[in-house]
């Protein structure tokens, strides 16, 4: 039996009789270790209390052997134990909701596909029926189209976990913590009256009665970046991957029934333009990802996809013609690390003409420091796949050091601009360099060991729970950025190689918020992605393709 873990053993044999020998002995280098472990089995919770839970799982099967475990929450890293444990002890968050997981790990660093998950919804530490208080000091002032709405703050018996703001009645957003107390309202009507009024909530959903309310009339015209929002379409499956044509028609991408459909801006009109083959969930954020076209796509019509497939993550190129597609993908690029979750999956041609795609890390955060890996990195091929002569090393490895980057965008000077996931602590939105190394695992957003030699920082960092954003686009050098968990899109002004003027909208009004991208007239596509990334189960959602006009 050859040994799998140091040099392959080569023995010297005497011939008896003879007194001869075999030549010595010769050091063989060992055989890679390049087969990950089987998916934990059967997992499931056990003595849940408001604070902690038992988790448990089946052992894992490797041909070396397992040496860790990695346990996860929602894509979010919460510890690992060693491959002989099958049980952990976790702690929760009172009235939380979690999707549990567990990914196996052998000693090479090759990693499972994740077990199932199993949902546990933690109990509230004590029952809380009493509501927060009434916020008063409400006052609504308008600037053209858009409405600030300010109050002053509420007080409960335990603790007021946010604000809803309700216009002529209707909840229209709403705000995270006890200490924010203002929201903007854009792309109101213009010369109306509105009516607006707050109530605050506690961590048990009870909710004080609306405030008092108080009227304000908008201006004559838009004098906002924001100007209004039209919701064009609705989606049961997730809309994720969106491009624009050059005759203005849309295209997106569904992520789990993996069809490409056609979109008609004017109308709303929805056409199925194809099915993407060998495509595949991960039972999360797996499927048909990221969608992009070239300049040139009038005249080499050809449709560039990222997609999951049952072996892992690739980028693929089909003809689009007469409206569908058409003929066999041809495939570019394979071999992209994919698990449940950190698939990455963003798509965008360049100035220069190459394409550049965003990996997430495969839920194995050691692959994104190594270069011979293509998880955890941005790539840059050729439109044929090969790999263009002035990357760094060589490979198609563009940057490196990213954990799940799922936002790529250029602005006016041909620079790259990503946005990336934190696991608990901080988002980031970089500034790409040829060849960068961005921390990851040992440095999340300015937390860890950011110090180190040769680590690009960040450019802006935001807190994962009024983050996790995915999508980012440019339109006259300000950065957009949709944000999931924090259901919101963020705006910033692009001054330098920095990023200044950071503003909020759409706090909560249409919830998670999934993909941006530019519109043929100036101004954004949206995308929700209100079912969040828990399964791949498709036409399991309740989604809006939304259509936004920017002002100045």
């Amino acid at each position: 039996m050859v040994p799998r873990s140091g040099l392959r053993a080569v023995w010297t044999v005497v011939l008896l009789g003879l007194g001869a020998a075999l030549p010595a002995p010769v050091a063989v280098a060992a055989e890679a270790d390049t087969t990950p472990p089987t998916a934990p089995a059967n997992p499931r919770t056990s003595n849940l209390t408001c604070t902690r839970v038992t988790f448990s799982w089946s052992a894992s099967f490797d041909d070396v052997g397992v040496a860790f475990y990695d346990v996860y929450h929602d894509g979010q890293l919460m510890t690992s134990v060693r491959g002989t444990t099958r049980s952990t002890g976790l702690t929760v968050v009172p009235g939380a909701t979690w999707g549990l997981y567990v990914n196996a790990r052998d000693a090479a660093g090759n990693v499972s596909q994740a077990s199932p998950t199993v949902t546990v919804t933690v109990p509230h530490c004590q029952a809380d029926t009493e509501p927060p208080t009434t916020p008063t000091g409400v006052t609504a002032t308008a600037s053209g189209t858009t409405v600030t709405v300010r109050w002053g703050p509420a007080t409960d018996n335990v603790g007021v976990t946010g604000y809803e703001v309700l216009r002529d009645g209707t909840a229209v957003g709403s705000t995270s913590g006890a200490t924010t107390t203002s929201f903007t309202d854009s792309g109101l009507a213009a010369n109306t009256r509105y009516q607006y009024q707050v109530r605050s909530r506690d961590a048990q959903a009870n909710r004080s009665a609306p405030s008092t309310p108080v009227a304000v009339t908008t201006g004559t015209a838009c004098g906002t970046a924001l100007c209004s929002v039209t919701r064009v379409a609705t989606e049961t499956d997730l809309p994720w991957g969106l491009a624009t044509l050059p005759d203005g028609q849309v295209l997106y991408g569904r992520r789990d029934t993996f069809e490409l459909v056609r979109l008609d801006p004017a109308t709303g009109t929805k056409t199925v333009a194809g099915r993407i083959p060998n495509a595949a969930g991960t039972d999360g954020e797996g499927g048909v990802l990221g969608i992009a076209v070239a300049a040139d796509f009038t005249t080499d019509p050809w449709l560039y996809v990222m997609h999951t497939s049952a072996a892992d993550n690739r980028v693929v190129r089909v003809r689009y013609t007469g409206g569908v597609l058409t003929g066999t993908p041809e495939v570019l690029l394979t071999g992209i690390p994919r698990n449940k979750y950190h698939n990455g999956g963003r798509l965008r041609f360049g100035p220069d003409g190459k394409l550049y795609i965003a990996t997430g890390d495969g839920q194995n955060s050691a692959w994104a420091q190594d270069r011979a890996n293509l998880a955890g990195k941005v790539l840059r091929i050729n439109r044929d796949g090969s790999v263009p002569s002035d990357n760094p090393f060589g490979t198609p490895v563009w940057s490196y050091g990213h954990r799940n980057p799922q936002g790529l965008a250029f602005d006016s000077q041909g620079r790259l601009w990503e946005q990336e996931f934190g696991n608990n602590v901080m988002d980031e939105t970089n500034l790409i360099v040829r060849g960068g190394n961005y921390g990851w695992p040992r440095c999340e957003g300015t937390t860890g060991s950011c110090g180190e030699p040769g680590f690009v920082a960040p450019k802006h960092t935001y807190p994962v729970a009024e983050g996790s954003c995915s999508g980012i686009a440019v339109v006259r050098d300000a950065l957009y950025i949709a944000c999931l968990r924090g259901a919101r899109l963020y705006r910033a002004e692009i001054s330098g190689d920095g990023l200044t003027n950071v503003q909020q909208y759409l706090n909560g009004t249409y919830g998670r918020l999934r993909t941006v991208e530019p519109s043929a007239d100036g101004g954004l596509w949206l995308t929700t992605s209100t079912r969040g990334d828990k399964d791949s189960v498709p036409n399991n959602s309740n989604e809006s393709i939304l259509k936004v006009e920017l002002g100045r």
